[in-house]
C-alpha cells in the first residue's frame, strides 16, 4: 500500500487546521481499532440516528444510527481472539465548510474466536465529515471490498 500523503500547499490557513483535525480523527480511529476500545471509536461518529454507514461486513450490511453502529463494532471486536491489527493508507481529506469527506484503504487482520482462522483483508472508505460544536465527527461512512471480475471473489489486497 502506498503510503498517506500530504495536502496541497494552497489551501488556506483556516482549511490547513480543518484537515489536521480530521487527519487527527482518523489517527485516533486507528489508535482505537488496535485496542479494540469500543468508546474511543465511537467518539469520532455523529451520535443521533443521523449516522448512516454501508458495511462490507453482513447481514445486515447496511447500519442506521450510532447505537446500531455500535453494536455491529461490540460484536466485531467479540468475535477477534487476541489484538486487531489495523492500519490505514493513502488518506486524502478534502474539506468546504462544515463539510468534508476522506477516503482510505484500511487493513484489518487478526484471529477469528470461532476456529481460530486467521483473517486479512483491506478495505476501502469513504467517510462524509461534518462540523458539528466545532468538533468533526464521521456522518456517513462507506466501507467496499473490490471483488475479481473474473471469479466475483473478492479481492482481499490491492
Amino acid at each position: 500500500m502506498r503510503p498517506s500523503h500530504p495536502r496541497r500547499s494552497s489551501t488556506p490557513a483556516a482549511l490547513k487546521g480543518d484537515i489536521a483535525q480530521l487527519r487527527s480523527l482518523e489517527e485516533a480511529f486507528a489508535k482505537a481499532m488496535n485496542d479494540k476500545e469500543i468508546d474511543a471509536v465511537m467518539a469520532i461518529y455523529a451520535p443521533g440516528d443521523s449516522l448512516f454507514v454501508f458495511d462490507v461486513v453482513g447481514p445486515p450490511g447496511v447500519h442506521f444510527g450510532w447505537e446500531e453502529y455500535r453494536e455491529a463494532f461490540t460484536q466485531m471486536f467479540a468475535a477477534i481472539e487476541g489484538p486487531l491489527r489495523f492500519s490505514m493508507s493513502d488518506l486524502d481529506l478534502e474539506v468546504s465548510g462544515d463539510v468534508g469527506y476522506g477516503r482510505s484503504l484500511q487493513r484489518v487482520s487478526g484471529v477469528h474466536v470461532k476456529g481460530g482462522k486467521p483473517f486479512d483483508y483491506t478495505v476501502r472508505v469513504t467517510d462524509v465529515y461534518r462540523k458539528v460544536d466545532g468538533k468533526w465527527l464521521i456522518v456517513q461512512e462507506h466501507i467496499s471490498l473490490p471483488v475479481e471480475r473474473a471469479t466475483f471473489s473478492p479481492m482481499l489486497h490491492f
